[in-house]
């Protein structure tokens, strides 16, 4: 009796401990977007850190007569937690349904966070698979960027599917959903509240940060921004970034056709990858102040954007 006592007390000392953390190292705060829709944006535009201790990304939600639908859950088990506080600050209803943007793990690893309340983690099959395949990764590769701060998140993966675009009613919320055609990553999903006019684009879109294009299939992702530009959104709330709206669609839409234009043009030329990054650099030179880590990422990606355009040339 005494033991199970101990272990009780023992548990809901450690809730206790990780709510106060939550709360006293990430002050999240809930911005309505539009009624009953909120953007928890993360301040800082570095990759997890031990300063920003992990919470690199952002997360939106909409507030419904019977729960919550929460899109994108952060890094880490902890950083969930704080989220969860988040929303608590706006509504008692609890997270009935999360939709995971896509497999990196700054985007999902706060899943179980929410593992009392949530009957539904919605991603595509890629996704899914990824996770699976590639969540303890993640787990290891934010621990080593922040110090250890980020912990052993424990996985909850998806546990309901969608390939196509889909309609769907959560509580009294009409939302649409539709994958990206592998964009930013492969299986990203795109949130569309169609009353509201809102997009919650999870990294197909970043407003004040340079997209990462390491993974991606950069000519989709610029098709796949006038498609979203045609919607024409009110409100755009990004994976990275600070709120957005059309104009913030249209000016990554003309840096990431720039960024194509511009590898193609070296490609024409007969350089190799490493051999134009200086001349790709300086053509997207005018996007710099409006997209931090700009020189970095071109280094970074433009062997990955650099096989695309040969490919695009057979």
């Amino acid at each position: 009796m005494r033991h199970a006592l101990h272990i009780t007390l023992l548990i809901f000392s450690l809730h206790i401990s990780i709510t106060k953390a939550s709360q006293q190292h990430y002050p999240m705060q809930a911005h309505q977007v539009a009624p009953a829709v909120y953007a928890v944006i993360t301040p800082t535009r570095a990759l997890p850190n031990p300063k920003n201790r992990g919470w690199n990304s952002n997360s939106a939600f909409i507030v419904t007569k019977s729960g919550v639908v929460l899109f994108d859950t952060g890094s880490s088990t902890v950083i969930g937690h704080a989220l969860k506080q988040t929303i608590a600050s706006v509504t008692k209803q609890p997270v009935r349904w999360i939709i995971n943007s896509h497999s990196h793990g700054d985007h999902w690893l706060g899943n179980e966070a929410f593992n009392t309340s949530v009957e539904k983690i919605i991603s595509t099959r890629q996704v899914k698979d990824l996770v699976h395949d590639e969540g303890q990764s993640w787990i290891d590769r934010f621990n080593q960027m922040t110090a250890g701060i980020t912990g052993q998140s424990k996985i909850l993966p998806p546990n309901t599917l969608i390939n196509k675009r889909t309609e769907m009613l959560l509580g009294d919320r009409q939302l649409i959903l539709f994958p990206s055609g592998d964009s930013h990553s492969p299986g990203d999903l795109i949130l569309w509240l169609p009353q509201d006019k809102v997009l919650i684009s999870g990294d197909v879109v970043y407003s004040d940060r340079m997209p990462s294009t390491n993974a991606s299939n950069l000519a989709q992702w610029i098709r796949q921004l006038e498609e979203l530009i045609a919607l024409k959104p009110k409100v755009v709330i990004p994976g990275h970034g600070n709120v957005s709206d059309i104009h913030g669609l249209e000016r990554l839409h003309r840096l990431l056709e720039g960024f194509w234009q511009a590898v193609t043009k070296g490609y024409e030329d007969g350089k190799s990858d490493f051999e134009m990054v200086a001349d790709v650099t300086q053509a997207l030179s005018s996007f710099s102040a409006d997209y931090p880590g700009l020189d970095e990422k071109i280094k970074r990606d433009i062997s990955h954007v650099y096989l695309q355009v040969e490919a695009a040339a057979f």
